[in-house]
């Protein structure tokens, strides 16, 4: 069977006891969707770098990390000492490996001046951020060019259901882009959109809330009065389900009455 090929942006690699770990954000990861973190990858089986670019192996998975795209803040949550080992241990090998754990670790603590094989990834990390904004402006530029054929109406395309995907709203003369906010005191996963008076346009005002199990199921437990429309597009492999409809992979469903009866809020 073929292996699932998976572009990454914003990655790092760390290693403990000798064995490494590729985190970072997946253009298209088949289990958590468009643009989800990826925390921990099955264990290292093979790898290669050519052309500034290291192709990461899994049993199932060949993740594609250009250098360019490389997390230009790293390690945030590791302790300085180990980063400082790090950096000193790794410097010590040839491995191209141990060389972007070293990398990270410099610059995660700052220690770049006198390594030139840092400060070139340093200046080629920031045309790949440039780069990595761009992509997501037009994918931004793209939903809300499909969102404005309709009326009063949030555009969503579901991949991630766990953490919730970008909507598309055009409540009004506005359209735009909301990111997902999880809310956690819920029994299930929440995932709320909201757009208050405080971020600018007063007639664009809208809550937009689901529940989801994780998995293939979501419910609407919040829905704004001035939101006419519900679109939700598949992206999933799989079928979903949304307020008891089943969706189809690469479907997409109109969704326009919400009972008060049905709303739970939290």
């Amino acid at each position: 069977m073929d292996k699932i090929i998976v572009n990454m942006t914003n990655w790092e690699i760390m290693v403990r006891d000798g064995k490494y770990n590729l985190s970072g954000t997946a253009d298209f990861h088949p289990i958590l969707g468009k643009y989800a973190y990826v925390a921990h990858t099955s264990p290292l089986i093979a790898y290669q770098f050519l052309d500034g670019i290291l192709t990461y192996e899994t049993q199932n998975t060949i993740y594609i990390c250009p250098l360019k795209y490389m997390e230009v803040n790293p390690y945030k949550n590791v302790e300085v000492e180990y980063k400082q080992e790090l950096a000193r241990q790794a410097d010590e090998s040839d491995d191209i490996l141990d060389r972007l754990v070293a990398t990270l670790a410099k610059i995660s603590i700052g220690d770049v001046e006198e390594d030139e094989f840092v400060k070139q990834i340093q200046l080629l990390c920031e045309v790949g951020q440039e780069e990595i904004q761009e992509t997501m402006q037009e994918d931004d530029d793209r939903l809300c060019e499909i969102v404005a054929a309709y009326e009063n109406a949030v555009y969503m395309e579901v991949s991630n259901t766990i953490a919730g995907d970008k909507l598309a709203y055009h409540i009004g003369e506005y359209c735009g882009v909301k990111y997902p906010k999880l809310h956690a005191e819920s029994v299930q996963d929440g995932i709320i959109y909201t757009k208050s008076a405080c971020e600018g346009d007063d007639s664009c005002e809208f809550d937009f809330r689901y529940l989801s199990d994780g998995s293939t199921q979501m419910e609407t437990c919040g829905w704004s009065e001035n939101i006419k429309q519900v679109i939700i597009k598949n992206m999933k492999r799989e079928p979903i389900v949304f307020n008891h409809e089943m969706i189809a992979p690469k479907e997409l469903k109109i969704f326009t009455i919400m009972t008060i009866s049905e709303r739970v809020f939290f």
